[in-house]
């Protein structure tokens, strides 16, 4: 599936494909009670969903690519830890 096919489903479909068919990469925060989790999909793109955590609901969800004009893949890397043993990068 491409990311123009997945944009054209109804949003449960979408939802549904997320659930079924992604891979879970990582979460971030974008407020105390709200968390974005980040899904690659086998098209390689990646879809985001807004999870509200006191309503234990996905409020939204935004489908993109990396290194396109809407690439969120940046917001994730202050999240990402790396071994101890790697040298710091300038």
């Amino acid at each position: 599936m491409t990311l123009d096919h997945f944009n054209t489903l109804p949003y449960e479909q979408q939802l549904a494909l997320v659930y079924a068919d992604g891979s879970y990469v990582a979460t971030r925060w974008q407020e105390v009670y709200e968390a974005v989790l980040l899904y690659e999909m086998p098209g390689r793109f990646f879809v985001e969903l807004t999870y509200d955590t006191e309503t234990n609901e996905v409020q939204y969800l935004f489908a993109f690519e990396a290194g396109g004009e809407d690439d969120r893949l940046p917001d994730y890397a202050m999240f990402v830890k790396l071994p101890d043993w790697l040298p710091e990068a300038e």
